[in-house]
């Protein structure tokens, strides 16, 4: 039995998102399902697909992705709610994804859940009332609301609570989990980002390139500060420097920045689902978030897998990545002269590029490839499955 769209008129398949599984039919091993909530090539529902793919025995699929609502098909999901949201899984609260996701969880019958974000939590916890199972969470980012607002932190201070282990993506997020969230620290293990080193890899030739390519990717959004890119690229230019420029993602400050991006010389790409090869293109990436809401950045083990050296702002989970000096260089995150200057350095020096590209690939192979991630996965869920 299909798990079927809910709310609005339907739509056509192809805007539907991924095809969804007819019936689900129970294997010799216990269901474990991946939550994430949209379809959308973000870092977080990639690294879930890749993650479900490589936990699975081989010829044995146990592990099961489930979309809360529906995107455009750019990660495949195993089912889908079919909910259409009125405007992103982050805002708000949607009581039908509750509804819904406890009859796809009655049907299914999973033996453990694992919520990829804070938004699958906030619909797991109630959805899972009455029918309990083990409970994981992958805590991505660090706490992006206001501190002071108690309300908010107390609610996810109580649905920390339900949770049976936090697998916090970096240091800093488990810090948090445990120091502002209140989550045991028995209970929080760092479980970091891992991509797929096949899918991410280093270009085989330059292509006859002659500028160097420097990229932005990320949603358009204050917290990614996309518009400090554009600001870099600007400056760099008034330098009279010769490169290129593209900025992958989409997001509410496109419209914004489609005038400015003009003006600099940056290509709007738009969101993309092939990132590994606009990364293959790249000779540089640019990462100038701001400090909030980031956890262990996905997007600079997917850069460094791909032999890219980077700049980016000293915002969590960098240092865990990037090496500063070694396969990158790490700035003060309010500091845009600095940004400047970095960057600066890595266009014009061809030797330092390749030199910390080299350096960056061979470190996320060790720390952060998803064969080294899944490994951990696998200790950290293994106490929570049934003996079969």
């Amino acid at each position: 039995m299909a798990l079927l769209r809910c709310g609005g008129p339907e739509e056509p398949a192809a805007a539907r998102g991924p095809t969804v599984t007819e019936e689900w039919q129970p294997t010799t091993e216990p269901l474990v399902l991946h939550v994430i909530p949209t379809t959308v090539a973000r870092g977080a529902q990639r690294e879930a697909r890749a993650l479900a793919d490589r936990l699975d025995a081989p010829g044995l699929r146990a592990h099961r992705v489930l979309s809360l609502f529906d995107g455009p098909v750019e990660v495949p999901a195993d089912f889908s709610l079919r909910l259409t949201a009125s405007g992103t899984p982050a805002t708000g609260y949607d009581p039908r994804v509750v509804v819904k996701l406890r009859s796809a969880l009655k049907r299914l019958d999973p033996a453990l859940v694992v919520a990829h974000g804070g938004d699958p939590l906030k619909y797991l916890v109630p959805a899972m009332v009455g029918r309990r199972r083990p409970l994981a969470y992958y805590a991505i980012g660090t706490f992006a609301g206001p501190r002071h607002r108690r309300l908010q932190v107390w609610m996810w201070r109580r649905l920390l609570r339900k949770t049976d282990v936090i697998a916090a993506e970096g240091p800093e997020v488990k810090s948090e989990c445990t120091e502002l969230l209140g989550a045991p620290a028995d209970r929080v293990v760092i479980t970091p980002n891992g991509r797929d080193a096949q899918e991410f890899h280093p270009r085989r030739s330059d292509g006859g390139q002659t500028q160097p390519l420097i990229a932005f990717v990320g949603a358009l959004t204050d917290g990614k500060r996309p518009d400090r890119f554009v600001e870099t690229v600007a400056a760099l230019r008034a330098r009279g420097m010769a490169f290129r420029a593209q900025l992958i993602g989409d997001g509410p400050l496109r419209r914004a920045l489609v005038a400015p991006s003009e003006d600099a010389g940056v290509e709007l790409l738009g969101s993309r689902p092939d990132i590994a090869e606009l990364l293959r293109h790249a000779d540089l990436l640019v990462f100038p978030s701001r400090p909030a809401g980031e956890g262990l950045p996905g997007v600079l083990v997917e850069a460094g897998l791909t032999g890219l050296p980077v700049v980016a702002t000293d915002v969590p989970g960098v240092r865990t990545i990037v090496q500063d000096g070694s396969t990158g260089l790490v700035v003060p995150d309010n500091d845009l002269s600095a940004l400047v200057t970095a960057t600066a350095r890595l266009v014009e020096d061809t030797a330092l590029r390749t030199a910390m590209g080299q350096a960056a690939r061979r470190r996320c192979l060790d720390l952060f490839s998803i064969d080294v991630v899944a490994a951990q996965w696998l200790e950290l869920l293994r106490p929570l499955l049934p003996v079969v």
